[in-house]
């Protein structure tokens, strides 16, 4: 997915050191999940400076390491899913989207599946991230796997047979 849109410079301030330093501590984690959920480096890359800006102005809680990280993956699933949305807003602007794949899924679906079935956060959680009930995160999932049960294997639409 090509973008064009201007990327988010950041320049920590003194007081983000600890966002920082937090970020890197879990950085192959964090990592990992920004790509779940956007699929492309370009708007992996954006989401890191979008949620570390986010941090930069959010007070970092030292005395309890476990809200520190929520903060932090909470505000990087918020932001990919924002990353995603300008994405989308402007391929659809340009007309320019195109599947990648046979088994590619809009973004709702995708997302509320990846959240809720790879990445494991509850239903709860995976309504407040998409802004959709709990019981609309479960039709969006539902949707995501009858599209994938019915996509062929990607060897079938290739021409490779050898497994």
């Amino acid at each position: 997915m090509a973008t064009s849109f201007a990327s988010v410079s950041f320049i920590p301030s003194p007081a983000s050191a600890s966002w920082c330093f937090l970020m890197l501590e879990y950085l192959d984690e964090f990592a990992t999940l920004a790509w779940y959920l956007v699929a492309d480096g370009k708007l992996v890359e954006d989401t890191f400076a979008r949620t570390m800006a986010k941090l930069d102005i959010t007070a970092f809680e030292s005395s309890i390491p476990s809200l520190a990280y929520t903060q932090a993956r909470d505000v990087l699933i918020t932001e990919a899913i924002a990353v995603l949305s300008d994405a989308r807003r402007e391929d659809d602007d340009n007309g320019s989207f195109q599947p990648c794949s046979i088994g590619s899924l809009p973004d709702r679906p995708r997302l509320a599946f990846m959240l809720r079935l790879i990445i494991r956060s509850s239903e709860a959680e995976v309504a407040k991230f998409l802004g959709v009930s709990s019981f609309e995160v479960q039709g969006l999932v539902k949707h995501a796997v009858d599209r994938l049960s019915i996509a062929p294997p990607i060897f079938a639409a290739t021409g490779c047979y050898d497994a």
